[in-house]
């Protein structure tokens, strides 16, 4: 075979970067399509399900889903960190299916609630809670949260408890939230805090800032997921004229890095009084004189973040007559996002229980 002269390598290599370039604007012009289809769903969403409501402190937005006469089968939703209202989108229609009203609640500076002008607390976002159900003359509920929710949820039972019908935990705010770091001897609680440290890749695709709303969807957007992913533009918020997506919500939870994360398990006087209510919620203390269902969704694996079993089992045990205690295996934290089947299946389980409670 005669050997390939310099310029057929060059000319083979210009082709190459010729179909690549080909490829590379295909690819560019589909995801456009797809941002402008995403965000034409997204406002037709927004349309439908967004609402907000001013309160002594903020003007806090939610999403709502059903009957909105129904105020007895109502079931609310309080989200995990770095998230927002549109968390529970997936599961909404399928209580409705089943006579529920569904209220979404977008957390301080999540989703569409603004930071608040004040540092509040989580005690200011619960009677914020109760100001929106007021509002809407709903005197009681199913509440459920995810992690940093579940903690919420706990913490308006402490303050609310005739507003609170049923409480679903999805690993979240059924034992402090320092317990898995304190079991911890010092060379593992250095390594354990360490994983709170941002990679930089992750750090310059989620964290930055972006030109225009569409750089800001393409960074977030998953290739090999199917649809439209119109729950994207829920993460999107303007910035300076420009625009981010998870650009300081770390910061707003004093949990950026080590040593933040370790400033708020050790109460240091740096922390805000937003960044330290996670840690002041006592489950233990709150739940003593128990009176309501509560379900925990504990999700188990060898990269738990979360460890707290052992304290589950011990307090379902004390309260066998309202906890009860589902392991889910191999799923480090988020169930729901996980193993979706499993996380209706057991909250439709659930929801059953207290509806056949209520009418005995």
């Amino acid at each position: 075979m005669k050997p390939m002269t310099l310029n057929g390598l060059a000319v083979i290599l210009l082709l190459m970067i010729g179909f690549e370039g080909i490829c590379q604007q295909q690819d560019s012009i589909k995801l456009s399509e797809t941002y402008q289809a995403a965000l034409k769903e997204y406002h037709t969403f927004e349309e439908q399900h967004r609402h907000y409501h001013t309160t002594k402190n903020i003007r806090l937005s939610y999403l709502d889903w059903g009957d909105n006469n129904n105020k007895d089968r109502v079931f609310v939703w309080l989200h995990g960190s770095l998230s927002n209202a549109w968390e529970f989108a997936p599961f909404a229609e399928q209580l409705v299916d089943r006579g529920y009203r569904v209220i979404s609640i977008d957390q301080y500076n999540s989703g569409k609630t603004p930071l608040p002008p004040f540092d509040a607390s989580f005690d200011d976002l619960c009677q914020d809670i109760k100001s929106v159900l007021d509002s809407l003359e709903i005197s009681s509920v199913i509440l459920g949260g995810f992690s940093r929710g579940g903690f919420l949820a706990t913490n308006f039972y402490k303050l609310h408890p005739t507003y609170v019908k049923g409480l679903f935990l999805e690993d979240g705010g059924s034992a402090a939230f320092h317990t898995s770091y304190f079991k911890l001897n010092s060379k593992e609680l250095r390594r354990k805090l360490a994983e709170v440290n941002t990679p930089k890749e992750i750090e310059e695709q989620y964290f930055g800032i972006y030109d225009n709303r569409f750089e800001a969807f393409k960074s977030l957007y998953n290739t090999q997921d199917n649809g439209n992913q119109p729950e994207l533009f829920s993460f999107i918020r303007p910035y300076q004229e420009k625009w981010v997506t998870y650009r300081g919500q770390s910061e707003y939870y004093h949990m950026q890095d080590s040593l933040h994360m370790a400033e708020v398990l050790f109460a240091s006087p740096n922390v805000s009084r937003y960044a330290s209510s996670i840690v002041q919620v006592d489950p233990l203390a709150i739940f003593q004189n128990l009176g309501i269902p509560i379900l925990l969704l504990d999700p188990i694996s060898d990269q738990d973040p979360i460890p707290v079993y052992e304290e589950n089992k011990l307090l379902a045990a004390a309260h066998p007559q309202w906890i009860t205690h589902i392991v889910v295996n191999n799923v480090e934290h988020n169930v729901h996002y996980t193993e979706p089947q499993i996380f209706i299946r057991e909250m439709m389980n659930f929801l059953k229980q207290i509806h056949l409670e209520n009418i005995d």
